[in-house]
């Protein structure tokens, strides 16, 4: 089996095996579920069984590119993007057999894009595989949903990702450590575990949502213009980041005070221990209620300011 390095999704390798193996891969599949899940990785192991390598001249990319200016990736993939593509798409494969086409983030693609691209998606010219990558088929228009097969990947168990890490090098320790706070996303994990500034990004977070929980209503809302600069251009890749932070912080103070101390995610501390015996489970609740209802809406870019607004009156 080509996928069988991965950590989880069992069924969905069985599938994409199976495909290949009886040569009736559709000419496009989108992968949809949370980020980190292993959505890319599944493409880049798909294109290494059909071409051999990820810098083979028959596989393209189409990403948001970044502005010269700020530095910043831009918001959408452009129409002139797709219609680069598409010129590409009419000449014949350099190999003499796959050409592959990894959309990262199709939910970026402009209306524009969408309209340019859809014939193509619907009719490529001779052997053109289209992997599309989007949180949820929610986030993208139904013209794009409809042709494709879609994939979906759900969270990975820690059982699974604890033994993956551990096939991979780590110490089971670690791997333990790095599974509790990945949120059943085994990237997160394998992140965690490689990235000092990520440990660190999440330290930083579990204050942030400390002091932010704890705090009074006119402070979270003061918070919230820190959380999220004014002049942040990817607001809501932050916004997203900010979202697991904080679902992890109150599922920690609400195991704690189930007494299930044994599951949390954040090694015991007195700020922790004080917001575990603050926070109502009412508030809880609400917070949790709230947080599900941001992160649904940041596939349609909202304003991330009033989102974490949203969330700060829950505990009011």
């Amino acid at each position: 089996m080509p996928f069988s390095g991965l950590i989880g999704h069992h069924r969905i390798q069985t599938i994409l095996s199976r495909m290949l193996t009886g040569g009736s891969l559709p000419h496009a599949l989108l992968f949809v579920g949370p980020e980190g899940v292993g959505k890319a990785t599944i493409v880049y192991q798909l294109v290494k069984v059909l071409l051999g390598s990820l810098t083979h001249p028959d596989f393209l990319t189409l990403e948001r590119f970044v502005d010269e200016k700020t530095g910043k990736r831009k918001s959408q993939i452009s129409v002139e993007q797709v219609r680069e593509l598409n010129a590409r798409l009419g000449l014949s494969s350099l190999s003499g057999g796959w050409k592959v086409v990894f959309i990262e983030e199709a939910s970026a693609l402009s209306m524009g894009a969408v309209n340019a691209l859809l014939k193509t998606l619907e009719e490529p010219k001779g052997k053109v595989l289209f992997l599309l990558r989007a949180g949820s088929t929610d986030a993208l228009p139904a013209t794009v949903v409809s042709r494709c097969q879609t994939i979906r990947f759900g969270i990975v168990r820690r059982s699974e990702i604890v033994e993956g890490l551990v096939k991979m090098g780590f110490a089971k320790a670690d791997a333990q450590a790095a599974t509790a706070q990945s949120l059943g996303r085994p990237g997160r994990a394998i992140r965690f575990l490689k990235e000092s500034s990520y440990q660190a990004e999440i330290t930083t977070g579990l204050n942030q949502a400390v002091a932010f929980f704890s705090g009074s209503l006119p402070k979270r809302l003061h918070q919230v213009m820190e959380l999220i600069p004014k002049g942040e251009i990817e607001k809501d890749e932050v916004l997203s980041s900010l979202i697991d932070q904080w679902e992890l912080v109150c599922r920690d103070v609400l195991l704690r005070q189930l007494g299930l101390g044994d599951l949390v995610t954040f090694p015991s501390t007195d700020s922790l221990d004080r917001l575990a015996t603050k926070m109502s489970s009412q508030n809880l609740l609400s917070t949790f209620s709230r947080l599900g209802e941001v992160r649904e809406a940041t596939q349609y870019h909202i304003n991330s300011h009033l989102s974490l607004e949203h969330v700060a009156l829950a505990t009011s």
